[in-house]
């Protein structure tokens, strides 16, 4: 059951990511280069807010993807590169100041950590059941909501 958890939280992961994270931002804030990426300003835009997050976990999610056959055949791997998908995700939350903005990527950092966490409980479980009453579904539906309230806002 683990390996079957694993795959399939890998790979709905990376879709839920890859969809609620490819939002470019909006607005007229065309400061938003490679200095709004690595250090955020109390004023940031929230064109640069949505450009810095959305960056940021772009290519963590490159890098996830890239592995993603690996993981699926060790799922150790796979929790550990969960885990620090998180911290990264997590990260890259705490870099946006902008308030419009802040609350979305904090959300969705919030999900992922929760779906994280979910994931694990699941993997140690030995009921194969447990995954049809686990609020797995739940909580995938509320990373990807997370996800594309991100995307709104940065569109709007």
């Amino acid at each position: 059951m683990r390996k079957q958890l694993v795959s399939l939280t890998t790979a709905a992961i990376a879709v839920a990511l890859l969809a609620g994270c490819s939002a470019g931002g909006s607005g007229s804030g065309s400061g938003a280069t490679t200095a709004a990426k690595s250090t955020p300003t109390p004023t940031q835009t929230k064109a640069e807010a949505c450009k810095l997050f959305t960056n940021e976990v772009t290519d963590a999610t490159k890098g996830m993807q890239m592995q993603l056959s690996e993981l699926q055949s060790d799922p150790d791997a796979a929790m550990a590169k969960l885990d620090e998908f998180d911290a990264t995700l997590q990260d890259s939350a705490d870099k946006v100041t902008n308030t419009e903005v802040k609350p979305k990527t904090d959300a969705f950092a919030s999900a992922f950590s929760d779906f994280v966490g979910m994931t694990k409980d699941l993997a140690a479980s030995k009921d194969p059941s447990a995954l049809s009453s686990s609020g797995f579904t739940e909580g995938l539906q509320k990373l990807e909501t997370t996800g594309k309230d991100f995307q709104d806002v940065c569109q709007s």
